[in-house]
């Protein structure tokens, strides 16, 4: 997955779901594939997110602190 060009579809996407004047079918599956990108990016976020604190916890661990010292 590609974060980056995942949020600049759905920045496109979004501007079609703006767009009054498309058909109900489009927008609707539009929409779908919004939610499907979302959920790709909020998981990817999350991952990160552990990540970053496993390995904060690490380095404090390294050096001798806690998790209270951040």
């Amino acid at each position: 997955m590609d974060f980056s060009k995942n949020l600049e579809e759905l920045e496109k996407i979004l501007a079609i779901l703006e767009d009054e004047a498309r058909p109900l079918e489009e927008t609707l599956a539009s929409y779908e594939k919004g939610v499907a990108l979302f959920k790709e990016c909020f998981e990817f976020v999350n991952a990160a997110e552990k990540k970053i604190q496993i390995l904060s916890e690490n380095d404090l661990n390294n050096l001798g602190g806690t998790q209270d010292d951040i």
